[in-house]
């Protein structure tokens, strides 16, 4: 059913997308950029044809689908400053990082999600199920590069982040989750660090998605009394969001790989720069002085992919 809507829309056939998806695994060019620390981050960039499939499935079917509240990241409603801001009134702050975020999510993953809720892909054949898997997965995985891998993670975190707010909310704790990055808040002194305990054994025994790790190095609490970071904006003593430093570097080198960026990636950073410039209006004339005109330009108002109309 779905694999024949999509060949109506694109104008191709079944039997194409068919022969598409099974070799999807393999119509990739991988890369690798450098991360902050130093070490390299893989992108797994999708060929033109089954990045069109991708997109196709993306705005189709993805984004139909339910995403919790507490989910900021990858949503044309929210930023990460809306992340910071749900935890700028309190005081105490715990941060947990999960470990290999997309790898770690499988096609085992989203067939247990359609079997769980068959209502929501009702017509859906075991060969269209077969197929939507790899496209939107490499060899069994979600992978950075796919414009499907954002957007789909948040739905199969929605089980995750139904049972992380239920726990926080129980304790009066605010709790939001930007991609791989899970934020709890309270004014209470005290509670986040047997809370931990608690949310480090969710996520260990979920099974939706059902292979998360957290990555303790990177488990961070901090209060007033010391720098709170979210996502790169830095809450300040008197309870407003700041733009950190981290986050006008990361701006930075995200122009200067322009041309290696994905469209999810471009649409990040055209947003980036447009809540970094309502705090700091200044750093606006700084890019165009490091990059040029045209090259900011660029960047603040990427081109729209190019593509079927499917509507």
């Amino acid at each position: 059913m779905i694999r024949e809507r999509m060949a109506s829309a694109i104008g191709v056939t079944i039997e194409y997308i068919s022969g598409l998806a099974n070799g999807a695994s393999h119509a990739y060019k991988t890369y690798r950029i450098p991360k902050r620390d130093g070490r390299l981050r893989t992108i797994h960039h999708p060929s033109k044809q089954l990045k069109a499939l991708q997109r196709w499935l993306l705005q189709n079917v993805i984004e139909n689908l339910p995403v919790h509240s507490a989910a900021f990241a990858y949503k044309k409603s929210t930023s990460m400053f809306d992340n910071a801001r749900a935890h700028s009134k309190n005081r105490f702050l715990l941060r947990i990082d999960l470990n290999d975020f997309f790898p770690s999510i499988t096609d085992t993953d989203v067939r247990r999600f359609i079997q769980d809720r068959a209502t929501m892909f009702e017509g859906w054949t075991n060969g269209d199920i077969d197929a939507f898997c790899k496209i939107i997965c490499r060899n069994g995985h979600l992978t950075i590069g796919a414009p499907t891998s954002p957007a789909i993670s948040n739905v199969l975190c929605f089980d995750l982040d139904s049972a992380l707010s239920s726990l926080a909310s129980k304790l009066g704790v605010t709790y939001t989750r930007y991609a791989d990055d899970l934020f709890f808040s309270t004014n209470q002194a005290g509670v986040l660090r047997p809370l931990q305990e608690s949310v480090e054994q969710t996520v260990r025994v979920a099974t939706l998605p059902g292979n998360l790790a957290i990555n303790h190095g990177k488990t961070r609490h901090s209060s007033k009394k010391r720098l709170r970071r979210v996502t790169g904006i830095v809450i300040g003593s008197d309870g407003k969001a700041h733009v950190g430093r981290g986050v006008k570097r990361k701006i930075r080198g995200m122009i200067h790989r322009f041309d290696s960026l994905n469209d999810q990636d471009r649409a990040s950073l055209a947003g980036l720069i447009a809540y970094v410039i309502g705090f700091d209006p200044a750093f606006l004339n700084s890019l165009v002085t490091k990059y040029g005109h045209a090259a900011v330009s660029r960047a603040r108002f990427p081109t729209r992919p190019s593509g079927v109309n499917v509507n």
